[in-house]
């Protein structure tokens, strides 16, 4: 594959590595429960789901194991499987379908429903498809921003069409829309400044400016000071700060962890930027190691390189 494509690969297996990575302490909000179950000499990534302390978060992963995907990561596995399907173009009544057989009652997918995925679901069972989604403006929506880069998908129209597939938002589009930028200029070779730059150059006035706080974020505790939470208001300028200031793909992705709350949220722009800065296997990439605990691994490669290598 060229560079290029192996980007497009990367990014892809950026977002899966640090979904998963996350899923042991996601929606874990509180700093002390976050610190009392990863203390800071500890490795905090692909941790066993286990009850949170009353009052501390939100527990939703009973049953998981270490390498399992969010329900974030299921959400873009069903993309890929869409558009591998159809030779790297979006048909979306076939992306309909295979969301409908993937979360629906008797599908594979067995965990925590949220509220775009719960109401989707309503919608496409009562045959509302143009569009299914529904009026929600949390971070998840991300999800289907790798698929479609390695896929080489980049036109508006195209991304919008399968946003609303579970969002219709005009915040979930507009964020959408800037880190489709920020990504699909990281595919094409550019240094993360020159990204930022370009994607903020792009992006609606009040949007670039809840980027640029995030970014230039100097509280000693970012998380506290932008927000944990799922909302892209909160999740975003956080992710952000977090991108700017990783050190490599590992180094990002336990910041990411601890910095509590939607953790597995903020992973879908964290790993696939710093996949695609960094790539695999390589001194600040995604660790080899990492990217064998995925469940199900072989097929996840194989999805990421069949759509990149279009």
């Amino acid at each position: 594959m060229s560079p290029t494509s192996v980007r497009r690969r990367d990014l892809v297996l950026g977002a899966l590595v640090a979904d998963a990575a996350a899923l042991g302490l996601h929606w874990l909000y509180d700093p002390a429960a976050l610190a009392a179950r990863a203390p800071a000499d500890a490795e905090c990534a692909f941790l066993a789901p286990a009850p949170y302390p009353a009052g501390s978060g939100a527990f939703a992963h009973a049953g998981k194991r270490p390498g399992d995907p969010s329900p974030y990561g299921v959400h873009l596995r069903v993309l890929l499987e869409a558009l591998c399907a159809a030779d790297g173009a979006l048909d979306l009544a076939d992306y309909q379908a295979r969301f409908r057989a993937a979360f629906g009652y008797g599908g594979r997918f067995c965990g925590y429903i949220d509220k775009p995925t719960r109401g989707t679901l309503a919608n496409l069972d009562a045959g509302r498809t143009t569009p299914s989604g529904v009026d929600d403006d949390q971070v998840c929506v991300l999800a289907k921003l790798p698929a479609l880069l390695a896929a080489d998908l980049r036109e508006a129209a195209t991304l919008d069409a399968a946003v609303r597939v579970t969002h219709t938002a005009d915040v979930a589009l507009a964020w959408c829309r800037f880190s489709a930028g920020l990504l699909a200029a990281l595919v094409d070779g550019a240094t993360l400044a020159d990204a930022l730059a370009a994607a903020l150059a792009q992006a609606p006035a009040a949007l670039a400016t809840a980027a640029r706080q995030g970014l230039e974020c100097t509280a000693a505790d970012p998380a506290a000071a932008l927000g944990r939470a799922c909302p892209l208001a909160q999740a975003m300028p956080l992710a952000l700060h977090l991108l700017a200031h990783a050190p490599d793909f590992a180094g990002g992705v336990r910041a990411n962890i601890r910095a509590g709350g939607d953790s597995c949220g903020r992973a879908l722009l964290l790993g696939p930027a710093l996949a695609a800065l960094h790539g695999v296997g390589t001194p600040r990439g995604i660790p080899l190691a990492w990217l064998a605990r995925l469940v199900d691994a072989p097929a996840l490669i194989a999805l990421a390189e069949t759509l990149a290598a279009r």
